[in-house]
């Protein structure tokens, strides 16, 4: 099944699911989750910006956000 349209129209739930992956214990898991928000910004910016507001600073979460923030330019 394809769910690239569902979240295409609803980019707030795809980046839901991604931001809860984002202290997973794979590192791989981890860059993952920052290159599909990185993609999703592109799109939706404004989006990405109000959840990466949200998040910590510990050293899991800023290297998915410079990943996921590589095209809104915003900083931890």
């Amino acid at each position: 099944m394809d769910y690239r349209p569902y979240f295409n129209q609803n980019p707030q739930e795809a980046i839901k699911r991604l931001s809860n992956l984002r202290l997973d214990s794979s590192e791989y898991v981890r860059k993952s989750v920052g290159n599909a928000l990185k993609d999703i910004s592109k799109k939706f910016p404004e989006l990405v910006k109000s959840e990466l507001k949200t998040w910590g600073t510990n050293k899991a979460e800023r290297q998915v956000y410079q990943l996921a923030s590589k095209f809104i330019g915003t900083h931890i």
